[in-house]
C-alpha cells in the first residue's frame, strides 16, 4: 500500500482547486479579475482553515460518537456559516467593494450556508475521511459482545477499538502513528483509520499491550525480542517490524517486565 497523503497535503490540494474553480467561474462576468481572484483566495483559505477548527469543536462538544456523521456535518456548515458570513462581507467590501453594493446580511448568510455545505462535504467525505452516514463508532451492542468475548484473555482485537480502519478484523499486533491517521496492523493484514492514539490506547487498556513511544501501541505476545544498543531500545515484532522504545516509556516497560 502506498504512503497515504497527509492531512495538510488534502487541505492544501483543496484550497488551491476550490479557489482555482471558483476564479475559473468569476473570469467571464468581471473585468475586475486579479480583485476578484485575491478576494476568492483569501475567503478559501480562511473559509477552510476555519472550518477545520470549528469541525474539531463541533465534535468534541456534540460528542463524536453519540451523532452520525451527517448530523455533525450540518451543525459546522450552520455554525461555521455565522463568522465567515461577516468575513466574507468584509473581504468583499475591502477587495472587490462591489457598486451595487452588498446584499442584506441574512442573503449573504444563506449564500454562505450553500458554500459551507460544499466545504463541509468535502472536507468530511474526501480530506478527512469521516463516516457521514453512521456514527462514528460501530454498533454498541456488537462491541459489547466482542469484548466480553475477548476479556477473559486480554487478547487485543480489532473489535476493541471505537473507529476501526474499513475492512479490517483480526487481532492487533502494534499500532503506529502516521500524521492524523493510526496504522493498524493485525495477523489479517493492515490499515488506516483518523484516531489519536490516546483514544486508541484508552481503547485497549484492558488488552495485554502498551503504548512504548509516542507513535507506536504493541501487543505483548507480539514481541518476538529487544535490541539494547547503549542508551536505545528497540522492539523486534514477529514479522521482523522494530518498534522503537521511548525513553519515557521505559520505567512502566521495565516495571511490566517487557525489558
Amino acid at each position: 500500500m502506498g504512503k497515504q497523503p497527509s492531512l495538510t497535503s488534502r487541505y492544501a490540494i483543496a484550497i488551491l482547486a476550490t479557489s482555482a474553480f471558483m476564479i475559473w467561474v468569476a473570469k467571464d462576468d468581471t473585468d475586475r479579475l486579479l480583485d476578484v481572484g485575491i478576494f476568492w483566495i483569501l475567503a478559501i483559505t480562511a473559509g477552510w482553515l476555519q472550518m477545520l477548527l470549528i469541525s474539531r469543536g463541533v465534535r468534541a462538544s456534540f460528542g463524536a460518537e453519540a451523532w452520525p456523521g451527517w448530523a455533525l456535518l450540518l451543525a459546522q456548515t450552520f455554525i461555521g456559516a455565522v463568522p465567515l458570513t461577516f468575513e466574507v462581507r468584509w473581504l468583499m467590501l475591502t477587495i472587490v467593494n462591489p457598486e451595487g453594493g452588498l446584499p442584506p446580511p441574512w442573503m449573504s448568510y444563506l449564500n454562505v450556508i450553500v458554500i459551507n455545505f460544499v466545504f463541509s462535504l468535502v472536507q468530511y467525505t474526501l480530506v478527512e475521511r469521516w463516516p457521514i452516514l453512521a456514527a462514528a463508532r460501530p454498533d454498541a451492542e456488537v462491541r459489547a459482545e466482542q469484548e466480553k468475548i475477548d476479556a477473559s484473555n486480554a487478547i487485543p482485537t480489532i473489535g476493541q477499538l471505537k473507529r476501526r480502519p474499513d475492512g479490517l478484523n483480526g487481532r492487533i499486533q502494534y499500532m503506529q502513528m502516521e500524521d492524523h491517521y493510526l496504522r493498524v496492523h493485525t495477523d489479517e493484514g493492515a490499515g488506516l483509520a483518523l484516531y489519536r492514539m490516546s483514544d486508541a490506547v484508552a481503547d485497549l487498556s484492558d488488552s495485554d499491550g502498551m503504548q512504548v513511544h509516542r507513535s507506536w501501541w504493541v501487543a505483548r505476545d507480539a514481541v518476538r525480542d529487544v535490541r539494547r544498543e547503549r542508551h536505545k531500545k528497540t522492539l523486534i515484532a514477529h514479522d521482523g517490524t522494530e518498534i522503537p522504545v521511548g525513553r519515557s516509556f521505559e520505567k512502566a516497560l521495565r516495571e511490566e517486565g517487557w525489558l
